[in-house]
C-alpha cells in the first residue's frame, strides 16, 4: 500500500466539513468557494477546530487523522 498524503477539497463551508475529511485521513483541506461568500471562512474553520478539539480533550489535529474505523 503506498502511503501518499490526501487532501479533501470540495463542500468545506465550517469546521465540522474538514474535520470529517480529516477523520477520513486527510492531512490537509482545501478552502475554495466558501472565501467568496465568507471572506473570513479560514478563521472560522481554524477557531472551529481548536474549538472541538479542545472540548473532546483531542491534544492535536494530528490525533484524529485516519481515525475513521471501517468494518
Amino acid at each position: 500500500v503506498a502511503k501518499v498524503p490526501i487532501i479533501g477539497i470540495g463542500g468545506v463551508m465550517k469546521a465540522e466539513d474538514a474535520l470529517e475529511f480529516f477523520i477520513a485521513g486527510a492531512s490537509a483541506v482545501q478552502l475554495g468557494t466558501a472565501n467568496f461568500i465568507n471572506p473570513q471562512v479560514t478563521t472560522d474553520v481554524i477557531v472551529g477546530i481548536e474549538t472541538c478539539l479542545a472540548e473532546r480533550n483531542i491534544a492535536s489535529l494530528s490525533d484524529i487523522i485516519g481515525a475513521l474505523e471501517t468494518g
